[in-house]
């Protein structure tokens, strides 16, 4: 088998027709002319709608008595002081850096599994929860000690990514990574959806002791180690990019869930409306600063969906162009990419025919694009020897 190389750059109104008997019988896109007073019935009807279906998911949320044991018990799973507070601390740190170091082998030798196994032991949950915990109290003590842990944890985190990625520097390079290494590099809105989902899953969790056997769940679906450890072993081997889509899913994870893990704590009634009163404006003081958080990592999020739809949109199209470029050859490889002001196309092609310039596909994508595009071309030259013998 062969090889050959070749590379290129290449830069009315319809009329309106009378309706028909038959339209009117079929109804086919006939309606009357609405007037302000019907729009305006239909908006209220559409409020009304959606007001009932608040109250019901605020009802099924606060549909229990509180009591101040239960309070006091919850909260004394999520804050640790006095005594607790040494042992937490060891707890925290050896699991943190177990469960990073479990995830960092599973994404870098591609086990799905060992990666849902890291999330189960990772301890970052709970500092998540006491920072929702400590803003809906206004307690800015416990605030400030839960960001110093959760902050602690993050660092540690990315520090035994980097650390088992430089142990086992032969097995992996930046131009190679897994994919459980890239589906944590490139975020999205789907992310976003799914941390919001899991933080409200936390936050009714946590106030319903029945349903505390679901929080492992809620740590595998929104995934914080694995970001985490992806950043590590991303910075270690050099890729930037990498690096950076995995700390903005962490980061998307984390004000999400705050924030989803707040509505649900206040909605419920998880805080006595006598605090509630008295700390009204440091409460709403972190309710928009968790908000500015989700519309922080959204706009990227946004940005990242995209690009990542552009990328899809121009690979179908280079498909269909390379089946009219050369017929007779069948991709075994395809890398494309489109930016703002250049497009960039790798191809490996395996034909039995002789190569095809890869300037005439350049020219055709650059036509279909109005971009420039570089396009690089590698045949595997199939030969083919067949005979039959009587």
């Amino acid at each position: 088998m062969s090889k050959s190389t070749h590379e290129s750059a290449a830069g009315s109104e319809p009329a309106n027709e009378p309706l028909t008997q038959s339209d009117h019988r079929r109804g086919a896109d006939v309606a009357p002319a609405s007037s302000p007073r019907d729009s305006s019935d239909g908006t209220r009807s559409r409020v009304r709608r959606l007001s009932a279906v608040g109250s019901l998911l605020g009802n099924l949320i606060h549909s229990k008595t509180w009591d101040d044991d239960e309070r006091t018990r919850i909260l004394g799973e999520l804050f640790f002081e006095g005594p607790e507070w040494r042992p937490f601390l060891s707890r925290f740190v050896v699991l943190t850096v177990l469960s990073t170091t479990l995830a960092a082998f599973g994404l870098i030798a591609n086990s799905a599994a060992v990666v849902i196994g890291a999330m189960l032991i990772a301890p970052l949950m709970t500092p998540i929860l006491a920072t929702a915990a400590s803003l809906v109290h206004g307690q800015i003590d416990r605030l400030a000690v839960s960001l110093l842990v959760l902050t602690g944890g993050t660092l540690l985190a990315i520090a035994a990514g980097w650390a088992v990625s430089w142990l086992t520097a032969a097995t992996l390079t930046a131009e190679e990574l897994t994919p459980e290494l890239l589906s944590r590099a490139t975020p999205s809105l789907l992310d976003l959806g799914v941390a919001i989902a899991a933080g409200l899953a936390a936050g009714y969790i946590v106030t319903n002791s029945q349903a505390g056997s679901s929080l492992p769940g809620v740590a595998i679906a929104v995934a914080l180690v694995p970001p985490l450890g992806t950043a590590g072993i991303s910075l270690e081997l050099g890729a930037t990019a990498e690096a950076e889509g995995a700390l903005l899913l962490f980061a998307t994870n984390l004000v999400v869930i705050i924030l989803s893990a707040m509505i649900v704590m206040l909605a419920s009634g998880f805080v006595p409306s006598d605090i509630r009163i008295m700390v009204r404006g440091r409460v709403n003081l972190g309710l928009f600063v968790a908000t500015l958080g989700v519309i922080g990592v959204a706009i990227p999020l946004t940005a990242y969906t995209l690009d990542v739809f552009a990328d899809q949109h121009f690979t179908r199209e280079v498909i269909s162009q390379v089946r009219e470029w050369d017929p007779s050859g069948r991709i075994v490889e395809l890398s494309a990419d489109i930016g703002a002001s250049r497009a960039t196309v790798e191809i490996v092609m395996a034909s039995s025919q002789e190569p095809v310039p890869a300037w005439r596909l350049a020219e055709l994508l650059a036509a279909e694009s109005d971009l420039p595009v570089d396009v690089r071309v590698q045949y595997r030259i199939e030969n083919r020897d067949e005979a039959t013998a009587d």
